[in-house]
C-alpha cells in the first residue's frame, strides 16, 4: 500500500518534536521507500533551517538533520517520484473549488492532497485536521497520530 505523509509528520524524523516517537512509529510501520515529493523536500529543508533561526536547533543539530535527510535520499529510504505537474495543478484547482469553503485548507495543504491523488496513493497521513478532512473528502483513506 502506498502512503503519502505530509511534511509535518516527516519533519519529526529529522527533528525531535512533540509526538516524534509516535510519528516515527507510524511512518516506520508502513515501510520504505517513503514517498517524498519535491515540494516536501523543499518544505523539510526550509523547516529545518527555520528551526535553526528560531534557535530550536543548534548548528550541529541542523547539520546532522540535513545529513540524515540527504542520507535517506541517497540510500533510497526516501523516494522522489516523477509528478505530472499539470495534473497536480488541475487536481489542486478542482479541490479548491470543491472543498475549500468547507475545509479552509491552505494552498500548500491542498497541493499535498493533489500530489497524493496524482500518485494514486492508498493512504494519506497528516496531523493537520483541515488537511485530514480534505483528504477524506477527496476519497483518500487517512491516518494520523493518536
Amino acid at each position: 500500500m502506498k502512503i503519502y505523509f505530509d511534511t509535518g509528520l516527516l519533519l519529526k524524523l529529522y527533528s525531535f518534536e512533540p509526538n516524534s516517537v509516535l510519528a516515527i512509529a507510524l511512518i516506520q510501520s508502513h515501510g520504505t521507500p517513503i514517498i517524498l515529493s519535491g515540494l516536501q523536500e523543499t518544505e523539510l529543508r526550509n523547516a529545518l533551517y527555520r528551526k535553526r533561526t528560531r534557535r530550536e536547533m543548534t548548528p550541529a543539530q541542523l547539520k546532522k538533520a540535513l545529513k540524515d535527510l540527504q542520507g535517506d535520499l541517497d540510500g533510497g529510504v526516501l523516494h522522489i517520484p516523477r509528478l505530472d505537474w499539470p495534473e497536480v495543478w488541475a487536481n489542486a484547482n478542482r479541490l479548491t473549488a470543491k472543498y475549500v469553503l468547507t475545509t479552509s485548507c491552505r494552498t500548500l495543504d491542498i497541493l499535498h492532497v493533489a500530489i497524493a491523488l496524482q500518485l494514486s496513493v492508498d493512504i494519506f497521513g497528516t496531523t493537520n485536521q483541515r488537511q485530514l478532512l480534505l483528504a477524506r473528502k477527496a476519497g483518500l483513506k487517512t491516518v494520523t497520530l493518536g
